[in-house]
């Protein structure tokens, strides 16, 4: 896969990582990252940052390889980190999103060299930009052997699983992936375009509801459109149980989806924004709990 950037964006990182300081032998690099996704691939990479935006979120949420930030300092949030903590760090390089943190970017090199991950690509394939990122951090971190392994145990795996789906009753089971929103009867739903709906088919499953392609791959939906869900689909939820705002509903048991015994809470963490271990342990999660 080709990474994709700008005539503009690759000039500046190569420039930034011209001017990143040399380590010497032996020295620890000053990683810090800004967003989730570089946290997870820095960490699969085995780097272990000094700083990460939202640590504790991280932690909670994501789950990959919290070990190697057991010395890292929070940095305040994703979307607006503090820029007092990232000087007092001193990195010598800042992996982040392109997303996130374009706007942000020449505040962010005055402290140190900074690579964005283009992480919400221009054509929306979300599964294509994760490697694109591993290998674009893989890079970015002078370790693309590491990024070219990681992804190709990422392909074997889910290879893997695949094969097993096609030899039992899970394979083309219709699936649709939906992660609660906090306080409302709804649901996000992701889209043929997302990096884990595509895995999912990947996997072997099948698509239960045709949906176009978002920009970031995913969509909401209520009560009324779960009523397209089939019994034969199975809803797979990104959490420990439905939420209370859709299980209160007078419309919740009379969903063909419901009625069948076709929602199928995999658990926490399940992050579907993640980079290739994420990815791996929702395919993984989701085939355990199908079995079950």
């Amino acid at each position: 896969m080709v990474i994709r950037q700008t005539r503009r964006g690759f000039v500046f990182g190569a420039l930034s990582l011209l001017a990143a300081p040399r380590l010497h032998a032996g020295e620890p690099r000053r990683l810090v990252t800004l967003e989730w996704l570089a946290t997870e691939i820095a960490l699969l990479l085995g780097e272990r940052p000094v700083g990460v935006a939202d640590l504790e979120g991280y932690r909670r949420w994501v789950s990959v390889n919290n070990d190697g930030l057991a010395d890292a300092i929070d940095v305040g949030g994703r979307q607006q980190p503090s820029m007092e903590a990232l000087n007092r760090l001193r990195p010598d390089l800042i992996l982040s999103s392109a997303l996130r943190h374009r706007p942000l970017e020449h505040r962010l090199s005055e402290i140190g060299p900074t690579r964005l991950l283009d992480d919400q690509p221009q054509d929306g394939d979300l599964l294509a930009a994760v490697y694109d990122c591993t290998k674009a951090a893989g890079e970015a971190l002078e370790r693309s052997e590491a990024a070219n392994g990681l992804l190709a145990d990422f392909d074997t795996k889910l290879a893997a699983i695949a094969k097993d789906i096609a030899g039992s009753k899970l394979g083309g089971q219709p699936v649709l992936v939906a992660q609660p929103l906090p306080g409302v009867p709804r649901l996000r739903i992701f889209t043929s375009n997302s990096a884990v709906m595509q895995m999912c088919v990947r996997a072997g499953f099948t698509a239960a509801l045709a949906l176009p392609a978002e920009s970031f791959g995913f969509s909401t939906i209520g009560l009324e459109g779960l009523a397209a869900l089939d019994g034969k689909s199975k809803l797979i939820l990104l959490a420990e149980e439905a939420p209370a705002e859709l299980r209160n509903s007078a419309l919740w048991p009379m969903l063909p989806v419901v009625a069948s015994g076709g929602v199928v809470p995999v658990g926490l963490p399940s992050w579907p924004f993640g980079g290739p271990a994420s990815l791996l342990g929702l395919a993984t999660k989701t085939v355990a709990k199908l079995q079950a």
